[in-house]
């Protein structure tokens, strides 16, 4: 039974233009707030200019506002924002063609308030969200503080597609998500993984190495300073042949992504600063999920971060969750 408290709470505003197909995509968006996950606001855009927007922001759940703006503010603010990520989300697109995994499919932004989506669902239409969850100490982001808002927030994008006949591009990975498996300790290697590829020295304990997997991380690389610490990869492994072709080689995808790694502290910063009107906090964890597999940031500290791969779509979950685990023993490590 839906609360009556977020029924009142809620908030719908459509474009000037407003036409039926709209209808059936807002009841979803609807759906998605009154099922109180922790998602406060979501906005449907088309070529990144607004169709609908919803909102709970009159409700307890919502986090506080930014610099004291009023309701009036925070609203406009939220859509404003949203579109800046639309078109973050597009430009990122582009960017990543190069790593020839497909389109780009969900965004995902993480400080220590919450976290913000943003799903592609067909063509150039995209859902924005925010979400709030209890603030933590760790320096270090938690997908499990979000997965709720995560999960809610491809089931969204996937009800949208099927409106249209689209299957699911199976966001996050959740739809093959092994829940419930124990999480594989980086310092242990796996009895079914080749010997990594490695550039420099892979940390205490060989943690990075330790933390690949067929059916996980691919590629794993350690920056500090504007540096590269650290690369490890088991792209050579043979249950990953099927990833490669006559355009795209094992050194061609090293290069990319260590190209791509360089970039991408400053490619956080500028989600963060897109962000910072409507959100508190810097950008602390980056999901970029393509087609095939997903392209991972894990802030460690001030100019310390690390960066991932995924090739496979079936692991984006458990690739996170290990990008996790490599974070906070590093950081434990340091500390």
């Amino acid at each position: 039974m839906t609360d009556p408290q977020l029924l009142d709470a809620l908030v719908e505003e459509s474009a000037e233009q407003d036409v039926p197909g709209f209808r059936k995509k807002r009841d979803l968006c609807r759906g998605l707030l009154l099922r109180d996950c922790g998602v406060y606001h979501v906005a449907h855009y088309t070529a990144g200019v607004l169709d609908f927007a919803l909102d709970l922001l009159e409700h307890d759940s919502a986090p506080p506002a930014v610099d004291d703006a009023d309701l009036r503010q925070r609203r406009d603010v939220h859509r404003r924002v949203g579109a800046q990520l639309v078109y973050r989300a597009t430009e990122l697109d582009r960017r990543l063609w190069e790593l020839q995994s497909g389109a780009l499919i969900r965004t995902v932004a993480q400080t220590r308030a919450g976290l913000v989506f943003c799903n592609s669902v067909v063509g150039s239409e995209h859902v924005v969200g925010f979400g709030s969850a209890p603030q933590t100490a760790s320096p270090v982001a938690d997908p499990a503080r979000v997965g709720e808002i995560d999960r809610a927030a491809a089931e969204l994008a996937t009800d949208l597609r099927r409106l249209v006949r689209q299957r699911s591009q199976n966001p996050g990975g959740w739809l093959t998500a092994r829940d419930g498996q124990p999480l594989p300790d980086p310092r242990v290697p796996s009895a079914d993984t080749v010997p990594p590829h490695v550039s420099g020295s892979t940390g205490p304990d060989g943690i990075l190495a330790g933390a690949l997997r067929p059916a996980g991380l691919h590629y794993l690389s350690h920056h500090r300073a504007g540096e590269q610490v650290a690369a490890v990869d088991i792209l050579e492994h043979p249950e990953l042949e099927p990833f490669f072709n006559r355009g795209v080689t094992v050194p061609d995808r090293r290069t990319r992504y260590r190209r791509l790694a360089g970039d991408l502290s400053l490619l956080a910063l500028q989600v963060g600063r897109d962000l910072r009107r409507a959100v508190v906090g810097d950008v602390r964890r980056l999901v970029l999920d393509v087609e095939m597999g997903a392209v991972y940031y894990y802030r460690l500290a001030p100019d310390d971060y690390l960066f991932g791969v995924t090739l496979d779509q079936e692991a984006v979950s458990q690739a996170d969750n290990a990008m996790w685990t490599v974070a906070r023993q590093l950081t434990n490590v340091a500390g």
